[in-house]
This record gives structure tokens, sequence and C-alpha cells, in this order.
């Protein structure tokens, strides 16, 4: 497949190489795992598009990764309108933050490689086959997040908010109802970034993977401590755009709460 040239700054050539001679720690741990075709497709590290550059770059799939510093915390607004720029011509952005890549790379590589899988589906020749990331434990199964897990039914949703019990953990809530399921789920999960407080869609749409990535990876928590079928609602509450760390340190919490309360009503 050929690939299509996005126009950039001809200025901006000398400023990206001295970026690659200057990388940040966090650039130089991602790079030593997507480099050299590692996700089946092939990056380049700081790449001039239009009138910016961005960290690492995919020609194949107009796909480019953005590692944010706690300077990206105060130009939101900025970091939207660059996104919303280079969308114009077709480039996905995935952005990052540095606690991620330090603290979390796994679960880095594993929503990097979701993102390559989806976007490669008829873009990349039968021989570029992409291998799969195994997690820690050799067991990628049990911390999937298929579809049938996913809460889609607009009932069900109302059920929720009408019927369903809570328990938070800020900035985080769970509202939770047993019901059962057609089609042999034991739980199905639906995440919720308000729009009031975050206008932009890029907004609401990296809080609301956060939460899939926290729930998906901690999920063998509830799975293995639960009995019934339960549909579940996780919902932002925060005000600013949070960390990884944090949601997944809520989640833990949440979760702990969800299977105390649970077993306190049992014993009742």
């Amino acid at each position: 497949m050929k690939n299509k040239i996005i126009p950039y700054n001809p200025k901006l050539k000398e400023f990206a190489r001295q970026l690659r001679k200057n990388s940040t720690l966090s650039e130089v741990l991602l790079w030593q795992k997507i480099k050299q075709r590692a996700l089946g497709v092939q990056f380049h590290r700081q790449v001039p598009l239009l009138e910016y550059i961005v960290d690492f770059y995919c020609r194949e799939l107009k796909l480019a990764i953005e590692i944010d510093g706690k300077s990206h915390e105060y130009i939101y607004d900025e970091d939207a309108f660059r996104e919303g720029r280079l969308e114009q011509f077709g480039v996905q952005v995935v952005r990052f933050s540095n606690e991620e890549i330090k603290n979390n790379l796994f679960s880095v590589l594993l929503i990097l490689q979701e993102t390559v899988d989806k976007l490669s589906q008829g873009k990349l020749n039968p021989s570029q086959k992409i291998t799969p990331l195994r997690s820690p434990q050799g067991d990628t199964s049990i911390y999937s997040f298929p579809k049938k897990e996913k809460l889609k039914s607009k009932v069900l949703f109302e059920a929720l908010f009408a019927e369903g019990k809570s328990v938070s953990q800020f900035p985080l809530k769970l509202i939770y109802l047993n019901t059962p399921f057609d089609d042999g789920s034991q739980i199905k999960v639906g995440v919720v970034a308000p729009k009031k407080k975050f206008k932009g869609a890029v907004g609401r749409n990296r809080i609301k993977r956060l939460l899939r990535e926290a729930y998906r990876l901690n999920k063998p928590l509830i799975f293995n401590n639960i009995e019934g079928n339960f549909a579940f609602l996780f919902l932002y509450l925060g005000n600013k755009m949070p960390g990884y760390a944090e949601i997944e340190s809520a989640m833990k919490q949440l979760m702990e709460s969800f299977l105390k309360k649970e077993s306190d009503e049992k014993i009742d």
C-alpha cells in the first residue's frame, strides 16, 4: 500500500532532528517497544505534520502517538485544536501521559496493539502479520473486554439509573444492577464521561478509554468473587483530565467496595 504523505512545514525538519537526539525518558521507553515493526507496522520518531511535530507516526495507518508531560495539563484546548487539524487530514491521534508510559507501559502497549489491529483491517498486506501481545501472566482471555461484555442496551441504561445501587470512590462512581442476560454474559459494562464538564469528544473518549482499560485489567477481581449477573456503569466524576494511575487506583477500590457491599447484603 502506498503511504499517503501529509504536507508539513519544511522549517520543522531541523527541529525534529534535534528532538530525536534529545528524547525524553518516556519517549525512549516507548520507542524501544514499538520500533522495528514490533506492533506489525512501522513507526517513525518526531515526524513533522502540517505545522506540528508528532512524537511517533505510522504512515501506513496515519496513526500518531503523542506523549504528554505535565505542561499539557494546562494546554488542553491547544492539544484538542491540534488533533482536530490532524484529523482533517485523516490522522488518528492516540495520547498517553508520561506517568502512563513509565508506570503502566504494558497497558499502553495493549491499547496501541488494539488500535493498530482496528486500523489495519484491510489496510495491510497479508504477509504483514500482526502478532498480538500477551499478558505477563500468559493468559489474555481473562483480561480481554469482548463485545458481548459491553453494555449497549438503552433499556438497561435506564434501569440502572432507575433501580441500580451504587458505590463511589472519587473520581469514579459505579452504578450496578443484578440482572440476567440472554447471551450468557456474567457482566456487561458501560462507561460515561460527562459532556457538561468535557465539551470536546476527544477528551471524553480519552476518559472512557482509561475507564475501560482500568476495568479490563482488574476485572478478575470481580469475576472471581461474585455470583449472579450484573450490569455495571462506571461514571467519571472529576473536573479535570485524569491520568491512568489515578483511574486504576480508584477502580480497584471501587471494585472492593462493590464486593464488600454485596457480601454484607447477603449476610443481612
